[in-house]
């Protein structure tokens, strides 16, 4: 059965049967210009990317190396590309001329045929679900994209479709002064805009509900850049940036005494994603290794917002009904029960690498890669970069 990942509720036809991705015809020549629009990715359980202003690519966009499945720079998946440098991918649809969105920053929507219901990858253009897919048409400078996780169910089974939020605050706030946060609610699908009663607004040590305008007010006792989180029942949650200053500090736009000026960042300041991101290298996913050719060394990159602060493996072999992990202790395979292993540290760098004592013998190899940043962020594991499955004859 083939999957989808950012379909749009609009098209109930997509949605039935064969989980087909809507990506309208692809646009493969260079954009006339660069438009600078705002990405933003919500995962299941953390942001994935706060929105972030980007300036669309000039450059198609090909992800499975094959030039015919190109998509223009100037549309939502060259925006994506720009935002996330890279880190997502799908699977191209010659029924649609164009791809699909399956894993984002390292957060895979996997469906599972006979679960009772999926997530998959929803697009949403301009605080409204989109009509088209990701390689369709040029994106204008102002537009806003969206991606987050709905709900497909055949049965019944999923929840409420969430409505996303949006946020308005002031760039720069003083240090103890109040200030007013405006959060608006967007019906899914339609995109209708609704005050957001009731959500909470939280950051910097501060809290406060909205009212039935959708306003609240907020103080920051704090100096320096405050992210600022909307997040209600059913809703899919969002963020904003302010810079808090103490008075003409010379900070946020202000000008100290002594004259000096320090321009307030705009709310979409932040420009790498949230989430712990890892990536194998030197290992290819499904690649089936001649005897005594495994991969020896097994290296990679992290991307993380806070510093690193551990990066572990785990690699399981099975052979022949019979299964093994290995021991970094030891740095041998040991009996394990299938689907079983143990992660062993491999340092705090970014850039990675172990390399294995011995040739891999003949089997089926899944190697993942967990790390963690200071924060107490984590890995998610994702088939193809976090998670590698591969074979030596």
């Amino acid at each position: 059965m083939q999957r989808f990942r950012h379909i749009s509720r609009t098209h109930p036809l997509a949605l039935a049967g064969t989980m087909l991705a809507l990506a309208a015809i692809a646009i493969v020549t260079a954009s006339a210009s660069a438009a600078t629009v705002t990405v933003h990715v919500e995962g299941l359980n953390q942001t994935l990317l706060a929105p972030t202003e980007v300036a669309t690519p000039s450059a198609s966009v090909v992800k499975d190396g094959d030039k015919e499945h190109a998509c223009a720079g100037g549309s939502a998946a060259g925006a994506l590309e720009q935002a996330t440098s890279g880190s997502w991918g799908g699977e191209w649809f010659n029924s649609f001329h164009g791809y699909s969105v399956e894993t984002i920053l390292g957060e895979t929507l996997a469906f599972e045929p006979e679960a009772a219901a999926n997530y998959f990858w929803g697009y949403w253009l301009d605080n409204k679900a989109a009509t088209g897919g990701i390689c369709e048409g040029e994106l204008s400078t102002g537009d806003s994209i969206l991606f987050f996780p709905e709900c497909f169910s055949e049965v019944g089974a999923c929840p409420v479709a969430p409505n996303p939020l949006g946020i308005v605050a002031p760039a720069s706030a003083e240090r103890g002064a109040p200030f007013n946060v405006t959060v608006t609610s967007y019906a899914n699908a339609s995109g209708a805009a609704s005050p957001a009663v009731g959500a909470t607004i939280t950051g910097g040590g501060s809290s406060a509900t909205t009212d039935a305008n959708g306003l609240a007010t907020l103080t920051l006792p704090q100096v320096g850049n405050v992210q600022l989180q909307a997040t209600a029942p059913g809703s899919v949650r969002t963020e904003a940036n302010v810079c808090v200053h103490a008075g003409n500090d010379g900070t946020c736009g202000t000008t100290s005494p002594s004259g000096v000026v320090t321009p307030a960042p705009s709310a979409t300041v932040y420009k790498g994603p949230y989430a712990v991101v890892a990536k194998a290298g030197g290992v290819l996913d499904g690649h089936v290794y001649p005897p005594g050719k495994g991969p020896r060394v097994l290296r990679g990159t992290v991307a993380t917002h806070a510093q690193l602060a551990s990066v572990s493996l785990e690699l399981r072999r099975s052979y022949r009904g019979r299964c093994y992990a290995y021991d970094g202790t030891s740095e041998r395979f040991k009996r394990a029960r299938c689907g079983q292993g143990s992660f062993f540290n491999v340092g705090s760098m970014p850039n990675f690498s172990y390399l294995l004592p011995n040739a891999l013998a003949a089997g089926r190899y899944v190697l993942d890669i967990e790390a963690s940043d200071a924060a107490g962020n984590r890995t998610s594991l994702a088939r193809g970069s976090s998670r590698i499955v591969f074979y030596v004859r």
